[in-house]
């Protein structure tokens, strides 16, 4: 569903993965006025199903979104826009001005959502098999290659450690090891010990149908054998927006939040990817949750928008002396 845009909301949700709407679900329970910007950009719409989520296990990621915004639907005061958000500064009144396609939006509240973006291998057939046999996130996918043979792409340091993590549930695991990013002779010594072998080359085709895959073939023509791919290569933090309205962020980019995800910015609370933790659909929600209430709980004894019920006062008045 998109949204006819406001002028004005009580909180402007950015990012409508799991994060951002079940901030959006639990801002709608407590009556506030939301709109949920979606760039309809998350991270794990290839996959074929996510997985470990409570009582959905497992589901498709469309699924999920479809569903979440169904439900949404029973809660008034949220509505949802397909769109971006180029635009987000903190006014010297305390509230925030946002440019939404074009359009400028007041909100007393934000909640970041934007997640992450990741590095993906220039590999012909890799959209085709991405999240059916080809995967990034082992919690999510590793049981998928249980006793399987997997083979490994990636760049960096923690590539090894990334690929030990697979012996959970390979039966093998193989590390294509390209030129430019070469392991330490301490790496191969350990790798070997827990019996993954490192090979050499530049992998340039996946062999095999989606959901049949036989193998990674490399520049000089070998091939590797394998069903599963697993690749590591980096990820991105989406925080331009965080960025312009100077919350802090950590040396990977991440946003640094405290228990109830405010960020260093008074007002502005970010769930989801784009926070510093695990990366898994369930700890999304969790987040989404908590920044959810606590910027629903932060506007009580403050003037809210017309549409939507006055909040209660603070608590704090009723508190004994």
């Amino acid at each position: 569903m998109s949204a006819q845009l406001p002028s004005a909301v009580d909180v402007l949700v950015v990012g409508g993965g799991p994060a951002g709407l079940s901030a959006a679900t639990w801002l709608g329970r407590y009556q506030r006025l939301t709109l949920v910007v979606d760039a309809g950009q998350q991270r794990n719409l290839p996959a074929d199903h996510a997985h470990g989520l409570l009582g959905r296990d497992p589901i498709t990621a469309q699924q999920l979104l479809a569903d979440a915004h169904a439900d949404l639907r029973q809660y008034p005061t949220v509505s949802i826009h397909r769109g971006s958000v180029s635009v987000l500064r903190r006014e010297e009144d305390g509230l925030f001005h946002a440019v939404v396609d074009g359009t400028g939006i007041t909100a007393q509240r934000v909640v970041l959502a934007t997640g992450v973006r990741d590095s993906f291998p220039e590999i012909t057939g890799f959209r085709d098999h991405y999240g059916t046999d080809v995967f990034h996130c082992l919690a999510c996918d590793g049981l998928t290659a249980q006793n399987q043979r997997v083979i490994v792409l990636g760049a960096g340091a923690h590539v090894p450690a990334y690929a030990a993590e697979l012996l959970d549930w390979a039966d093998s695991v193989s590390i294509i090891n390209t030129p430019d990013a070469p392991f330490t002779e301490e790496q191969r010594a350990v790798l070997s010990g827990h019996g993954i072998e490192v090979m050499e080359g530049m992998p340039e085709s996946l062999i095999g149908e989606p959901g049949a895959l036989t193998g990674v073939r490399l520049a000089n023509g070998e091939v590797i054998n394998g069903s599963k791919v697993f690749f590591s290569y980096a990820h991105h933090p989406t925080n331009e927006l965080a960025t312009q309205l100077g919350c802090e962020v950590d040396a990977e980019g991440q946003i640094v939040v405290n228990s109830l995800f405010l960020t260093s910015v008074d007002g502005v609370y970010a769930a989801g990817d784009i926070t510093v933790g695990l990366q898994l659909i369930p700890i999304a929600i969790g987040t989404g949750t908590t920044a959810g209430i606590a910027c629903a709980t932060s506007l009580r004894g403050h003037h809210t928008h017309p549409a939507a019920s006055n909040p209660a006062p603070p608590t704090e008045r009723f508190s004994a002396p």
